[in-house]
């Protein structure tokens, strides 16, 4: 599918190894902050996050960080495409290199989740889907480095390396405000979304279930994501 129709914007997808799918549509539907000015969306893709967070929230700037040459291509024109008021610039450059002269009050990320796993056979695949080019580490240095003190980072992980990645986030000096599991079907759980902050909070846990047992979609999530898909789900 070249392109992803979403309700006020379309995703051109031809080059990019990996399409706009369920991750990145509940992630940009769930994340959330207060009266935001600048955001980092840490391998942007497509630049769909980038899109979904410009039409939720009035950011004065954002910025699309993509290493991927061939991903760069689709962002480009997602964000030149862009309809809302929010400038969209893509950079093409590892997250590790980026150095700007201003922290984030925002930032998101969808990164690689595949660790220890045999790769793709397409380096662009394995590239966007494997963590060898940015490890969860790194990920979280980076988010430490580049985030505001009052700053909030969104990201979304593999259910399993959930406790790992906490662990992780607080050696960096994250603190977890907000921790949201998701179910594939009940009691099937598969991703968790993160909330990362620089005070320790008390964390606030919920859950949402994507599908019923007989793989139609919840109602719970086509409400959540009912501003972004352009049909009836």
């Amino acid at each position: 599918m070249p392109v992803f129709q979403f309700k006020h914007f379309q995703i051109q997808q031809k080059h990019a190894a990996l399409k706009v799918g369920t991750d990145s549509m509940i992630l940009g539907s769930l994340c959330g902050w207060e009266n935001p000015k600048r955001l980092l969306d840490i391998g942007t893709g497509t630049g769909v996050l980038a899109l979904m967070c410009a039409q939720r929230f009035p950011f004065q700037e954002i910025i699309g960080l993509e290493i991927s040459e061939e991903a760069i291509i689709d962002a480009q024109i997602n964000a030149q495409n862009n309809p809302f008021d929010t400038k969209i610039t893509i950079v093409n450059q590892a997250i590790q290199d980026y150095k700007p002269k201003e922290k984030f009050d925002a930032i998101i990320s969808n990164p690689p989740f595949f660790e220890n796993s045999s790769k793709n056979p397409n380096d662009q695949k394995s590239l966007a889907r494997h963590t060898e080019s940015l490890s969860f580490s790194e990920l979280l240095q980076s988010i430490t480095r580049l985030l505001t003190a009052e700053g909030k980072a969104w990201i979304i992980i593999p259910f399993e390396s959930t406790e790992n990645i906490i662990q992780l986030a607080n050696a960096n000096e994250l603190f977890i405000a907000d921790l949201i599991t998701l179910f594939g079907k009940p009691k099937k759980p598969t991703r968790t979304i993160l909330c990362l902050i620089k005070q320790i909070s008390e964390i606030q846990e919920s859950s949402l279930c994507i599908r019923t047992e007989s793989g139609s979609y919840t109602e719970e999530y086509k409400i959540l994501t009912k501003e972004f898909h352009d049909r009836e789900l």
